[in-house]
């Protein structure tokens, strides 16, 4: 009887890429989930507290975090390496929900769609996701410049206590 004790190759030897990659889209997904619901309530069901939140603050706040949330989740989690590619493509599938929300509230009693709510989306988008590209950049330059200094950049924990 011939028993060969088993390889390693027959165990996998790496994390699956799919399981991180979940993972990074799970805050954007679960954001996407709370608008989606937030904006199946009927109008008369929105909390009259709400009702004094200007209706373009509230778009600019919630498109603006899904515009970074996409981002992050298309960085595959990280803040850093930002380049127009994954930008625009934040920025643009976070107009294309924006637009899906705009037409699903057509079929919410008490709600309509409004072009003006789209725009304030893509806005906000654009204002976030170009802000962290920016501040991306400039994270970059300091620790090109720390290096060519002859300085190590800090890590992420040194800066704060």
């Amino acid at each position: 009887m011939n028993a060969d004790p088993p390889t390693a190759a027959a165990e996998p030897t790496h994390a699956d890429p799919a399981l991180p990659r979940a993972w990074a889209w799970a805050p954007a997904w679960a954001h996407m989930a709370l608008i989606f619901a937030s904006s199946s309530l009927p109008g008369s069901a929105v909390p009259s507290a709400l009702s004094a939140i200007p209706d373009t603050l509230v778009h600019g706040v919630v498109y603006g975090l899904l515009g970074a949330l996409i981002l992050r989740a298309l960085l595959r989690a990280r803040w850093s390496g930002i380049h127009a590619r994954p930008a625009w493509m934040a920025v643009s599938l976070t107009i294309v929900y924006g637009g899906f929300d705009e037409w699903h509230q057509a079929y919410v009693p008490g709600r309509t769609p409004e072009v003006g709510d789209l725009a304030v989306d893509a806005l906000a988008a654009v204002a976030v996701v170009g802000a962290l590209w920016a501040w991306s950049i400039i994270r970059a330059s300091r620790a090109h410049a720390a290096r060519r200094a002859g300085h190590a950049a800090p890590a992420s924990t040194e800066r704060f206590p």
